[in-house]
């Protein structure tokens, strides 16, 4: 039989085929073993689909309310299920903002008042490194946070959005660089060693500081902020020890507290490392972020079960109603991933496209919460006033469970990076 010849009888139940596909059992009657295309095709419907539904579930989106609408209307086969569509947004829009989104490639102003794309530019790293005085490092980070901070303000009068969205990774990389080495001056001093003499050092003449210096002349202010700098947990005001002082709580079992001061641990080491690169914890979070989703959504699903007693609506059709409602979300936070990533490439060449991708970011930010109030209006279709209410309500229960979400990630973050 020819690749393109299309069996009369269904090659799994030996029934008369009248169609594409077998009415008994519901195999094909396209052989992929046989037809490459329709192979590739298969792959890709195991997600999507791809016979129209997953551009007309995208269209029918951008109508506030309209798919979860028309689902729960029983108009279910002309879109994407609602936990499938959710799944592949979400996987889609993390994976994307892991290489759109960097905490270390940031805007920082060069000599001439101009942005570049840098964290910690050589210069400064050599300033740094050439530091043989606490003090010397804090002012050379001190005058470079302050350029940092003018590089928020304008370019010939022009303010420069992406130096500002960039101005929080830069201050964090700096800060982090003089704190690893105001560490390794106390280090020397710890081991005894003189550490190199800096360059001003040498062009003024002046006596050369010892790392012992730096660790005698601290004051205890030095020293609390030295800890900072090294980011030491301190409980019961003593440094973190997994035997000595750890962390307890009472009414946990001992497994419980034993896990926690494991994570603890994790996170004191992985803080450093997180200084020197803000990239690891950014691509922790990505990955803890699906799952806090993931728990989100039956909650809200729940809150709006509770909110809506009276509806006579099953619990099922809250939770498709809360489905379509993070999938809107996801794909707005993946549109604003790609804006950020188109920003960062047009920042440098054009004030002024950077400046409408700006506003494009901060309409669509705007359009969110009015797309989901309408959302909820015309799917429940109740009054104005109870839905304001209920709106108003329902969004700060629902704040205060994002909130607890963006904690977890950041947690995840700390104790997997």
């Amino acid at each position: 039989m020819d690749a393109h010849d299309t069996p009369t009888h269904c090659e799994n139940c030996a029934t008369p085929l009248q169609g594409g596909y077998c009415h008994r059992c519901g195999q094909s009657a396209v052989n992929p073993i046989r037809d490459t295309h329709h192979a590739i095709v298969e792959v890709f419907e195991s997600f999507w689909h791809l016979d129209g539904r997953v551009f007309r579930t995208l269209r029918d989106l951008l109508a506030p309310g309209r798919v979860a609408r028309d689902y729960l209307a029983g108009h279910r086969a002309r879109y994407i299920a609602p936990l499938r569509m959710f799944v592949v947004a979400t996987l889609l829009t993390f994976f994307v903002g892991q290489y759109a989104v960097s905490f270390t490639e940031n805007p920082i102003v060069t000599d001439d008042g101009t942005p570049t794309v840098a964290g910690v530019d050589a210069g400064l790293a050599k300033q740094l490194e050439a530091a043989t005085t606490r003090e010397e490092v804090i002012r050379i980070r001190d005058q470079a946070l302050a350029e940092v901070e003018a590089a928020r303000e304008t370019v010939d009068g022009v303010p420069v959005p992406g130096v500002d969205r960039g101005l929080l990774a830069a201050q964090v990389a700096i800060r982090g660089a003089a704190g690893n080495r105001i560490a390794q001056l106390r280090e020397a001093a710890k081991a005894g060693e003189p550490p190199t003499a800096s360059a001003a050092d040498e062009a003024t003449g002046a006596t050369e500081a010892t790392a012992a210096e730096v660790e005698a002349d601290a004051t205890p202010e030095d020293a609390a902020e030295a800890d900072d700098d090294d980011w030491v947990m301190r409980f019961n005001g003593k440094p973190w020890h997994p035997v000595d002082n750890p962390l307890t709580v009472a009414w946990w079992p001992d497994f419980a507290n034993d896990w926690l001061n494991r994570k603890v641990g994790r996170a004191q080491d992985n803080i450093p490392r997180l200084q020197q690169n803000p990239d690891l914890l950014k691509e922790s979070m990505m990955q803890a972020l699906p799952t806090a989703l993931f728990l989100l959504v039956p909650v809200f699903a729940l809150l709006l079960k509770v909110f809506y007693l009276f509806s006579r609506r099953l619990y099922l059709e809250h939770l498709v109603v809360a489905l379509y409602s993070h999938v809107f979300l996801v794909l707005t936070i993946l549109v604003q991933f790609l804006l950020v990533a188109l920003d960062g490439a047009v920042a440098a060449h054009s004030v002024w496209a950077s400046r409408g991708i700006g506003v494009l970011e901060f309409a669509l930010w705007c359009w969110l919460p009015v797309y989901l109030l309408l959302m909820q209006k015309r799917i429940y279709g109740q009054g104005w006033l109870m839905t304001l209410v209920k709106y108003f309500v329902l969004g700060n229960l629902y704040f205060v469970l994002v909130a607890f979400a963006a904690l977890y990630a950041v947690l995840a973050g700390l104790v997997s990076a």
